[in-house]
């Protein structure tokens, strides 16, 4: 009624969806008599016929002074119908994402590759930017609303039916009556999404993200464990070769030390599986390194592995299979055997140092001394490599940076720790089913070379 020359465009995940939203509207321009009346200069009233094409089941126009190819309201599919050449001044989006989208992440990656796509739909206002509005329902933590919640490209307004955001919480709308007989009617997974936006509040996770612990500098002594979980599939949404490499300390404390997780070929799962052998064989303080490989359709990448050895240097591959009593088991299965070292905090990942920034803990393994680094005016990176310091840099912790087939940079801690935290539920457990495999290696601590610990007393003759 503000603005009658604006263009509209509805999209659903499928047009029939859309066509329901435009019904609605297309009614109350036909019916609502009062609403004529009020703008005649606009609406269509009864005895007035609009324009040929100007009416129809997926588009409806109102009176206006110029003559786009868009109706004002068109209803639309997204990922099943999706339009060519049109532009609209606002793209509402309303239930693009459905149960059946994220069924599988092939699913989920078509329904988002559909939403960036249509984004070229969108005509510019006056400021260079397209009006867009999205409403739907979260039925997955990795759906396209959590694509589009990373990338930060909405702004997010979610208002769930309790004070809290949780099961538990005290409802907003409904009576504490009412709220239960919901719950226990529908379920607590339809709750959570219709209810709570946010589905895994109806799911009984594994592991809490609370229990993996941070280390700033990693032991002086390590027994290193390199675990490859190959993925031989480079197509988009398979699963990703994973490869874990993994400290373990005198305690049996577990550290993630380096590794990757994305879709490689074969001569890639070599070079990174030789590369970091090689790294970690020769890194300050590591008394052993041992590599497991999956065992299931590996042979091939064993004869490959084998041959290349011949010319770079061989190391030991264990063959990993399925674990001792655990017969043909899932990698779900083999992941639940990290619980109890989560639980007892005997897992750590890496703080992210920045060379220039140390913790006051990384400080004072490396023996700076401040006063002397504010003298000479250097940058902390500067001073450790010109002193005795850089004598214990191997020790500090690293971020783990990565570029996956595509160019993408990834930070593995970050991988992990989201798999973690969405297993059993996530679309992904490649890397802590890697990590997992550290139990089918027999890990052993390494000996503790630290002399200044030990005492001799003298001989009494």
């Amino acid at each position: 009624m503000r603005n009658p020359e604006i263009t509209i465009g509805i999209f659903s995940h499928t047009k029939s969806i859309a066509l329901d939203f435009l019904g609605q509207i297309k009614r109350e321009f036909e019916t609502n008599q009062l609403l004529q009346q009020a703008f005649p200069d606009i609406l269509f009233s009864d005895k007035e016929t609009p324009p040929p094409g100007g009416w129809s089941l997926d588009r409806l126009i109102v009176k206006r002074k110029t003559n786009p190819k868009e109706g004002t309201i068109e209803a639309h599919g997204l990922v099943e119908g999706m339009p060519t050449g049109k532009h609209f001044e606002l793209m509402i989006y309303d239930d693009v994402v459905v149960p059946a989208s994220v069924s599988t992440p092939e699913q989920i990656q078509k329904t988002t590759q559909a939403w960036e796509l249509s984004d070229n739909l969108g005509a510019r206002n006056t400021e260079g930017f397209t009006r867009k509005w999205h409403i739907g329902t979260r039925y997955s933590y990795a759906d396209t609303y959590d694509v589009m919640l990373k990338r930060g490209v909405v702004k997010p307004r979610v208002y769930p039916a309790t004070h809290d955001g949780t099961m538990y919480g005290d409802p907003v709308l409904l009576t504490k009556e009412q709220w239960d007989l919901k719950v226990k009617t529908q379920g607590s997974a339809t709750v959570a999404c219709q209810m709570l936006q946010s589905p895994l509040q109806g799911l009984d996770k594994m592991f809490d993200r609370k229990d993996i612990r941070i280390y700033e500098v990693r032991p002086h002594t390590l027994n290193v464990y390199i675990m490859v979980d190959p993925a031989r599939s480079m197509k988009k949404g398979s699963d990703e070769t994973a490869i874990a490499v993994v400290g373990v300390d005198a305690n049996m404390n577990k550290y993630l030390l380096d590794g990757i997780s994305h879709r490689c070929n074969l001569m890639s799962r070599y070079e990174w599986t030789k590369m970091l052998y090689w790294k970690w064989k020769n890194m300050p303080g590591i008394q052993a390194v041992f590599v497991g490989y999956e065992k299931y359709g590996a042979l091939a990448d064993l004869d490959y592995f084998y041959e290349q050895m011949k010319k770079d240097g061989s190391f030991t591959i264990k063959e990993l299979a399925a674990p001792t009593g655990m017969g043909n088991a899932s990698k779900e299965d083999r992941v639940q055997r990290l619980t109890p070292d989560l639980k007892k905090g005997k897992i750590f990942l890496p703080y992210p140092t920045h060379p220039d920034r140390l913790t006051a803990h990384q400080k004072k393994i490396l023996n700076i001394n401040e006063e002397e680094l504010t003298r000479l005016n250097m940058k902390t990176s500067e001073y450790i490599e010109k002193t005795t310091a850089r004598n214990t840099a191997h020790l500090l912790s690293k971020i783990i940076k990565r570029k996956d087939s595509e160019g993408v940079v990834y930070d593995l801690s970050e991988k992990l720790v989201t798999q973690f935290h969405y297993f059993p539920f996530g679309s992904k457990v490649d890397l802590i089913d890697a990590f997992s495999r550290i139990y089918d290696m027999s890990p052993t601590p390494p000996i503790d070379l630290d002399f200044s610990k030990w005492t001799l007393e003298p001989e009494i003759v």
